[in-house]
This record gives C-alpha cells, sequence and structure tokens, in this order.
C-alpha cells in the first residue's frame, strides 16, 4: 500500500506566519526609526562640541570675539560651513549668536521634520539644551545650569 501524505505546510498555516511577521516590523519600525534619528542628534551635538572648540581657540589666540573691523567672529572665521553634516545633505544648521563681552549661543535648528526632533543649544558655559519633538518652525530652549542634551 503506497502512502499518499504529503509533508508541508498548509496556505493558512503560511498566512499565519505572514501575519505575525508584518505585525512585528509594524511595532519594530517606529523604534527603528527614533534610533536612527537618536543616532543624527547625538552626532550633530558632537559637532557642536567640536565647534565649541574652534570658538574657544579663536578667542584664546586674539583676546576676543571681536575682529580688527569692530565685527565679531563668524562661523565661516573658522572654518565651519553653518550646517550638520558640514558636507552632504543637511540635517540642521547651525546659528552662531550673541557675541558680545567673550558669550556665544550656538543653535542648531533641524532642515526637516523627519530628522528635526528639536533644536540643539550650546553656550559659552558649556550649558546645553534639548527640547523634544520640537520641529524647525518652534522655538528653540534656553540653556541653563540645569539643562542637558537628553531632554531633562
Amino acid at each position: 500500500m503506497v502512502s499518499k501524505y504529503f509533508s508541508g505546510f498548509t496556505l493558512v498555516e503560511l498566512m499565519i506566519v505572514v501575519a505575525i511577521i508584518a505585525i512585528l516590523a509594524a511595532i519594530a519600525y517606529p523604534s527603528y526609526q527614533d534610533s536612527v534619528r537618536r543616532a543624527k542628534r547625538i552626532d550633530a551635538q558632537s559637532e557642536m562640541m567640536g565647534i565649541a572648540n574652534r570658538l574657544q581657540k579663536y578667542r584664546i589666540t586674539r583676546f576676543s570675539f571681536e575682529k580688527a573691523n569692530g565685527s565679531f567672529v563668524t562661523l565661516a572665521d573658522i572654518g565651519v560651513s553653518g550646517q550638520i553634516p558640514s558636507s552632504g545633505t543637511a540635517l540642521y544648521t547651525v546659528v552662531l549668536s550673541d557675541q558680545s563681552m567673550g558669550t556665544w549661543t550656538l543653535t542648531a535648528t533641524p532642515t526637516n521634520a523627519q530628522i528635526g526632533d528639536g533644536h540643539l543649544v550650546l553656550n559659552h558655559r558649556g550649558q546645553r539644551c534639548w527640547t523634544k519633538a520640537s520641529d524647525k518652525g518652534g522655538s528653540a530652549c534656553v540653556p541653563s545650569a540645569t539643562s542637558n542634551w537628553d531632554g531633562r
């Protein structure tokens, strides 16, 4: 007697597996997007710290942020492009402001809502702040001794 049983999966079993995979992907994708956004923000924070180092070197070598013509130092004067990252697609635009009496404030504004999860602000005292989920249209936070880039 010959057995006519076939081994394999039924269509229903395959559809259940596909549905489970789709549910897992729907849960994992937003978490992945958040991780990518966080990594881009951390890269921007690192570049802002590099810009801060360049500003301090400028002040140490010239004893002031004021140039010979009376104007204040710009990002171009210290070799910074004004965007983060400095080459490729800009994720943040960087503005240097409040340069008086040895002070300055760097503000990085996201260039679009997909990447932009908040303004990054750093000042001459090393105080920094980040407001979670503010987009490029929102206002930047004000750094203080208790604020930080981790959103607290």
